[in-house]
C-alpha cells in the first residue's frame, strides 16, 4: 500500500516536472534562443519579467531583434512600455528602418507618440518620402 502512494507522488511530480519544463521551454526559453542566434542583447530574466507582466514575448523579440539588425538600438524596456501603452511595437520599428533607409530623421520617441496618436506610422513615413521623392522628381523636370 505504502509503495503504490509512493510512485503515484513520484509519477505525479515527474508529471508536474515535464509540464512544467515544457513551458519554460516554449514560452521562455525559445525566445532567449531567438535572441541569442541573432545577436540580440537579451537576458532570460528580462523575458521572464515580460511573461509576467504580460507582455507578448513574441511580438517584443521579433521588434528588438529587427531593431538590431537594422542597427538602431532600442533598449527592450523601451519596447515593452509602447506595448503596455497599447502601441503597435512592430510598425514602430519598422517605420524606423525604412526611415533610416530612406535618410529621414526620425527616433523612437517620434514615431511611438504618432503610433499611440493613432496615425499608421509606417504609411505616414512612407507618403512623406513619396512627397520629397514628387518634389525632387518636379525640381528636375523644371530647372
Amino acid at each position: 500500500m505504502n509503495d503504490n502512494i509512493i510512485i503515484t507522488i513520484i509519477i505525479a511530480s515527474s508529471l508536474i516536472f515535464l509540464g512544467c519544463t515544457s513551458f519554460f521551454l516554449k514560452k521562455i526559453f525559445s525566445p532567449w534562443l531567438q535572441c541569442k542566434f541573432s545577436n540580440a542583447k537579451i537576458s532570460i530574466f528580462q523575458l521572464i519579467g515580460m511573461w509576467l507582466r504580460r507582455v507578448p514575448l513574441e511580438t517584443i523579440v521579433e521588434a528588438y531583434i529587427y531593431s538590431c539588425k537594422a542597427g538602431i538600438p532600442i533598449d527592450i524596456k523601451t519596447l515593452e512600455a509602447h506595448c503596455l501603452a497599447g502601441g503597435n511595437v512592430l510598425n514602430v520599428v519598422h517605420a524606423l528602418i525604412y526611415a533610416k533607409d530612406s535618410l529621414i530623421k526620425l527616433d523612437f520617441k517620434q514615431a511611438a507618440t504618432m503610433d499611440l496618436a493613432g496615425g499608421n506610422v509606417l504609411e505616414i513615413i512612407k507618403g512623406y518620402q513619396d512627397k520629397k521623392l514628387r518634389e525632387f522628381l518636379e525640381d528636375l523636370k523644371n530647372p
